[in-house]
């Protein structure tokens, strides 16, 4: 079967990567031309002349990329709003550090804008009225943040600098005043460090001590909300629901309301439209491709915010569900096979973004995650039933919290005694980031059912490409 047939979409995603990251050599004009023929380049891979109706289907997807890519085009192109004075009330949607000061975002009906803050005076939910002038934001010179990037894939426009800003007399109801609130009730009702935990799974907060110390183990995607803690949830309501006749359309209700309740992270939205993708396939009665539901997942952000293109967690996401979704077509590795190579190839074929990002990856890391993924996923599992239990008066659950609590101790300190054994790291090179990126175009192409010769020609120039492209 080609690639075509088994997974279309990965053509069309391959194909806006490779023009978006050559945006700013190709332009507005070439963009659109160069992601067509890189589609058409992908599909003619394995494209076979004796199979039949595969010429109208080939041309669709050619029309679909061009269109794509139009429309990121527009988006991308599109001017700025101009500084302008603002005068209007707004929901806070989001608060976070921002150096030594905070940002917040301010969502209106002008469009949102960056506030910034000394302290966290501010809330998320909170509805504010607000008077200022807005500033653009900025553009990176050469290869440093770009402040403009980086929000618009938030959908923010500007910067706001307030001159008037104060809380509205009423204070409505709404998801991120229930975001707020649950963190709150974690932080008072549960003990430091499963509170902290339970904030990170349950919300999306993460604590930046906590965070550190996973940045330190190599296990920060942990705390980042993504296909792994929506898979939990999932699996769990889909092991309540299996006998429900609206197994479907309840699985789907409950995923998006715990994405949009954790701040709608662009991990946990792709992770959220690859499930619901299958979802769909289920009720419709398709076959499923897991390579494909990726595809359509990240192509499906990419459209609906093309700045998101780069964000490092959207990237590391798709490059971790793409791998996942290979291996398992691919079907060779089952079982502890499957486990023992998934969590190394992992790390292999993130290392290239996370060492670029973040300067080095923690060796102690690839060790650590053989196990971490099986811990947790239990841990939060069970974890969040004791604090459900509890916080809902339940007697004697204390004690089951305080248990989480040493569980979570407990793997601090193997975690750092493994860091204190194997304190290497291993900094940004290009052989170990050829073969990272090598190692996935191999198992997509076996996952796609591609001959050998065509698997190992395919990760070579693909690998080449890669390095062309984004170095």
């Amino acid at each position: 079967m080609t690639i075509l047939k088994r997974a279309p979409f990965l053509a069309i995603l391959a194909a806006l990567i490779a023009a978006m990251g050559l945006e700013e050599e190709a332009g507005p004009v070439l963009l659109p031309i160069l992601a067509s023929f890189t589609a058409a380049g992908v599909l003619l891979c394995s494209f076979r002349k004796e199979e039949r109706g595969q010429w109208p289907l080939f041309v669709l997807v050619l029309l679909l990329t061009l269109l794509a890519s139009v429309r990121i085009v527009c988006v991308l192109y599109r001017p700025l709003p101009a500084p302008m004075s603002i005068r209007t009330e707004g929901t806070v949607t989001s608060v976070r550090p921002w150096g030594r000061t905070y940002t917040a975002v301010l969502d209106t009906p002008q469009g949102r804008f960056l506030l910034r803050l000394p302290f966290a005076t501010v809330t998320e939910g909170m509805r504010l009225s607000a008077e200022g002038i807005s500033r653009p934001l900025r553009r990176a010179a050469g290869t440093g943040f770009d402040e403009e990037r980086f929000w618009r894939g938030y959908g923010v426009t500007a910067w706001l600098a307030a001159s008037r800003l104060e809380p509205t007399p009423k204070q409505p109801w709404n998801l991120h005043r229930l975001r707020y609130e649950v963190s709150r009730l974690l932080t008072i009702h549960t003990p430091a460090l499963t509170g902290a935990y339970l904030r990170a799974a349950w919300t999306g907060y993460r604590d930046a001590s906590l965070n550190e110390a996973h940045r330190a183990w190599g296990t920060s995607h942990l705390l980042a909300v993504s296909g792994f803690h929506v898979g939990i949830v999932v699996f769990s309501a889909f092991l309540l629901l299996r006998r429900s006749p609206l197994r479907i359309p309840l699985l789907s209700l409950l995923l998006w309301i715990y994405i949009l309740l954790t701040g709608a992270a662009p991990s946990a939205l792709r992770a959220g439209t690859m499930i619901q993708t299958a979802l769909l396939a289920e009720l419709l009665g398709r076959p499923r491709s897991s390579v494909n539901s990726v595809a359509v997942a990240a192509v499906s952000l990419l459209l609906f915010s093309p700045h998101l293109f780069w964000n490092v967690g959207w990237r590391l996401s798709v490059l971790a569900a793409l791998l996942i979704a290979a291996v398992l077509e691919e079907g060779s590795l089952r079982g502890t096979a499957f486990w023992i190579v998934l969590s190394p190839s992992i790390w292999l074929i993130s290392f290239p973004q996370t060492s670029y990002t973040f300067g080095s990856v923690p060796l102690a890391g690839l060790i650590l995650n053989l196990f971490a993924p099986a811990f947790f996923s239990f841990a939060f599992s069970l974890t969040s039933a004791a604090a459900l239990l509890h916080l809902a008066g339940l007697p004697l659950t204390s004690w089951l919290l305080d248990a989480a609590e040493g569980a979570f101790s407990l793997w601090g300190l193997l975690a750092n005694g493994l860091v204190f054994l194997v304190p290497w790291t291993i900094s940004w090179g290009p052989f170990m980031s050829w073969c990272g990126t090598g190692l996935l175009f191999f198992w997509l192409c076996r996952a796609m059912r591609l001959s050998w010769a065509q698997t190992a020609l395919i990760a070579w120039v693909g690998s080449a490409a890669a390095f062309l492209i984004f170095l």
